[in-house]
């Protein structure tokens, strides 16, 4: 991004345009037709007609509540209080709430991630407070500053999946334009939760795009109960590998996971960066616990065709021989042979492309979502 070109357009007369907003899910103030979000309904966040941008979406994170509307956090009855004062019931909501964008009336939504994880916040909703371009997690609230074009209509909606009726606040901010520029794309963003068997031998596809676009980042939310694991040894040192068009060989190779998203030496404590963060590690007790989230304003990886990024651990250990063995080669094919090893991998994808449209993977159900994390003693 060019900062000079950027405080200009700030500066500049936008002629035949204006700024729209769209209120939801509170009501109990001055819209008291809006619904409410209860369990098992699907509320409306925005719904405009185009040509025009999305700039910016406000969401709290949400609090259930009972029929008299109290909080949950002002009873007797409150939950554990962890130290950023979110209560593990709060948390149920993190992979419980699903967000889905949909453009041009099509059927499809572009969107479709659970909400926590749609704003990098990990693991069910544990993340530390932070702040990037893109999206941030503030005390209490989600903010995402994505721009989202769209030429004839959007509208995102939200659907509550779990068993719990919940207060929830939004609002979404957009600006109307004069007409419509066919360089402009749209924003798509997937997400998917895998567990397998991790070793010296993986090779995880993780995502596939077809068409023109570009890729503007990721968050990974990374689980396992493997004590070999700790500190999430082995783990980091996948290559992840983009093909870019039908590549055979990946003209993006990052030799490690951690290097992927701008570390190094592993994930050794968390930070909250513009572009890059460790925003939850926990590796006290298991199951260990890592959310990490990298985001591309300043070098998008471009695509004509397709994109594909897999991630390599065929190259750990091995010195190039499969029967190579190291000390920690053979603590892993160990866990291996007594049936450890098992990771989760639950990973947000967000990019730009020019038509509209992703064949969105099936979601677990949201008790499944949460279950390698939290929430057993809930269900």
């Amino acid at each position: 991004m060019n900062n000079t070109r950027f405080y200009l357009n700030l500066a500049r007369r936008r002629q035949g345009s204006y700024t729209g907003m769209q209120n939801a899910g509170w009501c109990y103030d001055n819209y008291p037709e809006l619904l409410p979000l209860d369990a098992g309904t699907t509320i409306e966040l925005a719904n405009f007609e185009g040509p025009g941008v999305i700039n910016c979406f406000h969401i709290t994170q949400h609090l259930m509540r009972y029929s008299d509307h109290k909080y949950f956090m002002r009873t007797a009855k409150a939950p554990r209080v962890d130290e950023q004062g979110s209560n593990e019931l709060q948390k149920l909501t993190s992979r419980g709430l699903i967000l889905e964008i949909y453009y041009n009336n099509q059927k499809n939504p572009a969107v479709r991630c659970p909400l926590a994880d749609f704003f990098a916040d990990g693991c069910g909703g544990s993340a530390k407070y932070f702040s990037t371009p893109f999206v941030e997690k503030l005390p209490k609230s989600y903010n995402c500053y994505i721009p989202m074009p769209f030429k004839e209509n959007i509208r995102i909606i939200l659907r509550n999946e779990t068993s719990y009726n919940c207060l929830s606040y939004s609002f979404v901010e957009y600006e109307k334009l004069p007409s419509w520029d066919e360089e402009l794309m749209y924003f798509h963003c997937t997400w998917k939760q895998e567990k397998f068997q991790l070793n010296p031998e993986t090779v995880k596809p993780i995502i596939s795009i077809d068409g023109q676009g570009h890729y503007i980042g990721s968050h990974y939310s990374i689980v396992t109960n493997e004590p070999i694991f700790k500190d999430f040894f082995f783990v980091v040192e996948g290559n992840c590998e983009y093909r870019i068009d039908g590549e055979t060989q990946p003209s993006i190779d990052y030799l490690g996971t951690e290097d992927s998203f701008g570390f190094s030496w592993g994930f050794q404590d968390t930070f909250c960066g513009l572009r890059s963060g460790i925003n939850y590690l926990q590796t006290k007790k298991l199951p260990f616990q890592l959310s990490i989230y990298r985001f591309r304003d300043q070098n998008p990886i471009i695509f004509h065709r397709s994109l594909n990024l897999q991630i390599n651990w065929k190259h750990e250990f091995t010195d190039g021989k499969r029967n190579y063995q190291t000390a920690p080669r053979k603590k892993i094919w160990q866990a291996i042979n007594n049936g450890g090893g098992w990771v989760e991998y639950s990973t947000t994808h967000y990019w730009y492309q020019s038509s509209v449209g992703f064949d969105h993977e099936d979601l677990p159900s949201w008790k499944e979502r949460l279950s390698s994390i939290y929430c057993k003693n809930f269900f």
